[in-house]
Protein backbone atom coordinates (compact mmCIF):
# COMPACT_ATOMS: atom_id res chain seq x y z
CA UNK A 1 0.00 0.00 0.00
CA UNK A 2 1.29 3.64 -0.76
CA UNK A 3 0.40 6.44 1.25
CA UNK A 4 0.83 10.72 1.19
CA UNK A 5 1.62 13.03 4.38
CA UNK A 6 2.16 16.42 3.53
CA UNK A 7 0.26 20.51 3.66
CA UNK A 8 -3.01 18.27 3.49
CA UNK A 9 -2.40 15.41 6.08
CA UNK A 10 0.00 16.88 8.73
CA UNK A 11 1.03 13.61 10.72
CA UNK A 12 -1.50 10.91 10.57
CA UNK A 13 0.29 7.77 9.22
CA UNK A 14 -1.49 5.27 7.06
CA UNK A 15 -3.99 7.91 6.10
CA UNK A 16 -5.97 7.22 2.81
CA UNK A 17 -4.14 4.30 1.90
CA UNK A 18 -3.59 3.19 -1.74
CA UNK A 19 -3.20 -0.01 -3.43
CA UNK A 20 0.36 -0.53 -4.57
CA UNK A 21 2.42 -3.23 -6.80
CA UNK A 22 6.18 -3.68 -7.17
CA UNK A 23 9.27 -5.93 -7.68
CA UNK A 24 12.39 -6.04 -5.62
CA UNK A 25 15.94 -7.26 -6.57
CA UNK A 26 18.55 -8.13 -3.59
CA UNK A 27 22.07 -8.99 -4.11
CA UNK A 28 23.89 -10.57 -0.83
CA UNK A 29 27.12 -9.05 -0.09
CA UNK A 30 27.78 -10.80 2.76
CA UNK A 31 25.29 -12.08 5.25
CA UNK A 32 24.31 -8.56 6.73
CA UNK A 33 25.26 -6.41 3.66
CA UNK A 34 22.68 -6.10 0.79
CA UNK A 35 22.49 -4.17 -2.09
CA UNK A 36 18.56 -3.62 -3.32
CA UNK A 37 16.88 -1.90 -6.35
CA UNK A 38 13.09 -1.31 -6.10
CA UNK A 39 10.42 -0.39 -8.63
CA UNK A 40 6.80 0.10 -6.77
CA UNK A 41 3.57 2.14 -8.46
CA UNK A 42 0.99 3.43 -6.13
CA UNK A 43 -1.55 5.61 -5.34
CA UNK A 44 -1.58 8.91 -3.47
CA UNK A 45 -4.84 10.65 -2.23
CA UNK A 46 -6.03 13.24 0.08
CA UNK A 47 -8.73 15.73 1.06
CA UNK A 48 -9.05 18.84 3.62
CA UNK A 49 -12.56 17.82 4.21
CA UNK A 50 -11.16 14.30 6.01
CA UNK A 51 -9.42 16.44 8.65
CA UNK A 52 -11.35 18.52 11.39
CA UNK A 53 -9.14 22.02 11.09
CA UNK A 54 -11.54 25.02 10.27
CA UNK A 55 -8.65 26.14 7.90
CA UNK A 56 -8.96 22.55 5.81
CA UNK A 57 -12.62 23.01 6.15
CA UNK A 58 -12.66 26.07 4.22
CA UNK A 59 -9.62 25.50 2.20
CA UNK A 60 -11.71 22.21 0.96
CA UNK A 61 -8.72 21.32 -1.46
CA UNK A 62 -8.64 17.39 -2.36
CA UNK A 63 -5.91 15.50 -4.78
CA UNK A 64 -5.15 12.22 -6.48
CA UNK A 65 -2.41 11.14 -8.19
CA UNK A 66 -0.21 7.77 -9.36
CA UNK A 67 3.06 7.04 -8.94
CA UNK A 68 6.12 5.11 -10.08
CA UNK A 69 8.87 5.08 -7.52
CA UNK A 70 12.28 3.64 -8.56
CA UNK A 71 15.29 3.06 -5.64
CA UNK A 72 18.99 2.06 -5.22
CA UNK A 73 19.81 1.70 -1.88
CA UNK A 74 21.89 -0.22 0.82
CA UNK A 75 20.10 -2.84 3.36
CA UNK A 76 21.79 -4.17 6.65
CA UNK A 77 20.75 -7.19 8.33
CA UNK A 78 20.69 -7.51 12.26
CA UNK A 79 20.58 -11.05 12.17
CA UNK A 80 23.42 -13.08 9.41
CA UNK A 81 21.12 -13.46 6.67
CA UNK A 82 21.40 -15.26 3.51
CA UNK A 83 18.20 -17.58 2.16
CA UNK A 84 20.41 -20.76 1.49
CA UNK A 85 22.84 -20.41 5.26
CA UNK A 86 22.20 -22.49 8.28
CA UNK A 87 22.77 -19.22 10.42
CA UNK A 88 19.41 -17.76 10.70
CA UNK A 89 16.17 -18.12 9.59
CA UNK A 90 14.48 -14.73 10.29
CA UNK A 91 16.44 -10.78 11.14
CA UNK A 92 14.96 -7.32 10.96
CA UNK A 93 17.05 -5.12 8.60
CA UNK A 94 16.97 -1.50 7.94
CA UNK A 95 17.24 0.24 4.51
CA UNK A 96 18.01 3.97 2.70
CA UNK A 97 19.60 4.89 -0.61
CA UNK A 98 18.32 7.10 -3.67
CA UNK A 99 15.29 7.25 -5.57
CA UNK A 100 13.05 8.73 -8.64
CA UNK A 101 9.73 9.51 -8.78
CA UNK A 102 7.19 10.05 -11.68
CA UNK A 103 3.68 11.49 -10.47
CA UNK A 104 1.09 11.96 -12.38
CA UNK A 105 -1.56 14.41 -11.25
CA UNK A 106 -5.36 13.36 -11.72
CA UNK A 107 -6.93 15.87 -11.36
CA UNK A 108 -4.36 18.49 -13.30
CA UNK A 109 -2.91 15.45 -15.76
CA UNK A 110 0.19 17.24 -15.36
CA UNK A 111 3.13 14.74 -14.87
CA UNK A 112 6.07 16.23 -12.27
CA UNK A 113 9.30 13.94 -11.75
CA UNK A 114 12.12 14.74 -8.74
CA UNK A 115 14.59 12.63 -6.37
CA UNK A 116 13.63 11.28 -3.36
CA UNK A 117 15.43 9.88 -0.43
CA UNK A 118 13.89 6.16 0.52
CA UNK A 119 14.27 5.04 3.97
CA UNK A 120 12.34 2.77 6.08
CA UNK A 121 12.28 -1.15 8.35
CA UNK A 122 11.08 -4.36 7.67
CA UNK A 123 11.60 -8.12 8.33
CA UNK A 124 12.18 -11.19 6.30
CA UNK A 125 12.02 -14.88 7.24
CA UNK A 126 13.41 -17.91 5.04
CA UNK A 127 10.91 -20.64 4.77
CA UNK A 128 13.14 -22.50 2.20
CA UNK A 129 16.55 -22.65 0.45
CA UNK A 130 15.20 -21.03 -2.20
CA UNK A 131 11.92 -18.84 -0.47
CA UNK A 132 11.99 -16.22 2.04
CA UNK A 133 8.64 -13.86 2.79
CA UNK A 134 8.71 -10.15 4.43
CA UNK A 135 7.40 -6.98 4.99
CA UNK A 136 8.71 -3.68 4.84
CA UNK A 137 7.32 -0.11 5.47
CA UNK A 138 9.71 3.04 4.09
CA UNK A 139 9.49 6.49 3.84
CA UNK A 140 10.09 8.65 0.78
CA UNK A 141 11.79 11.72 1.39
CA UNK A 142 10.91 14.30 -1.82
CA UNK A 143 12.66 17.40 -3.04
CA UNK A 144 9.34 18.50 -4.06
CA UNK A 145 5.83 20.75 -2.87
CA UNK A 146 3.79 19.90 -5.84
CA UNK A 147 2.70 16.50 -4.76
CA UNK A 148 -0.66 17.40 -3.14
CA UNK A 149 -0.98 20.78 -5.46
CA UNK A 150 -0.77 23.13 -2.02
CA UNK A 151 1.99 25.02 -2.00
CA UNK A 152 3.96 26.12 1.56
CA UNK A 153 4.52 30.30 1.68
CA UNK A 154 7.29 31.13 -1.11
CA UNK A 155 6.72 28.22 -3.52
CA UNK A 156 8.47 25.39 -0.90
CA UNK A 157 12.25 24.94 -0.92
CA UNK A 158 14.47 21.90 -1.67
CA UNK A 159 15.42 21.77 1.63
CA UNK A 160 12.04 22.60 3.36
CA UNK A 161 8.93 21.09 1.77
CA UNK A 162 6.28 18.87 3.22
CA UNK A 163 5.57 16.68 0.94
CA UNK A 164 6.51 12.69 1.65
CA UNK A 165 5.22 9.72 0.65
CA UNK A 166 5.24 6.00 1.78
CA UNK A 167 4.80 2.22 0.97
CA UNK A 168 4.31 -0.21 3.23
CA UNK A 169 3.76 -4.24 2.56
CA UNK A 170 4.68 -7.63 2.27
CA UNK A 171 6.52 -9.58 -0.16
CA UNK A 172 7.80 -13.01 -1.63
CA UNK A 173 11.62 -13.20 -2.32
CA UNK A 174 12.96 -16.45 -4.62
CA UNK A 175 16.63 -16.93 -5.03
CA UNK A 176 17.43 -17.15 -8.86
CA UNK A 177 20.95 -17.21 -9.12
CA UNK A 178 23.83 -19.00 -6.79
CA UNK A 179 27.41 -18.19 -6.83
CA UNK A 180 29.91 -20.87 -4.92
CA UNK A 181 32.84 -20.68 -3.83
CA UNK A 182 35.70 -22.71 -1.16
CA UNK A 183 38.42 -21.18 1.13
CA UNK A 184 41.12 -23.26 -0.15
CA UNK A 185 42.60 -22.75 3.64
CA UNK A 186 39.67 -24.38 5.72
CA UNK A 187 38.24 -26.72 2.37
CA UNK A 188 34.16 -25.66 2.92
CA UNK A 189 32.35 -24.58 0.22
CA UNK A 190 30.58 -21.14 1.17
CA UNK A 191 27.44 -19.90 -0.58
CA UNK A 192 25.95 -16.49 -1.06
CA UNK A 193 23.32 -15.20 -2.87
Amino acid sequence: MSYYMGDINLRRQFYAPGIAIGGLVKHNFTEHHVLRFNGFMGNLRGSDLDFNNEFQQVRNHSFECTLLDFGIGYEFNFNPYIVNRRAKRHTTFIFAGVGYSLILSESSGITTNHATIPFGVGYKYRLSNTVSVGGEWGMRKTFTDKIDGVLEPGGGSLLHNNDWYSFAGVYITIRVFEKRFSCPGIHEERRFR
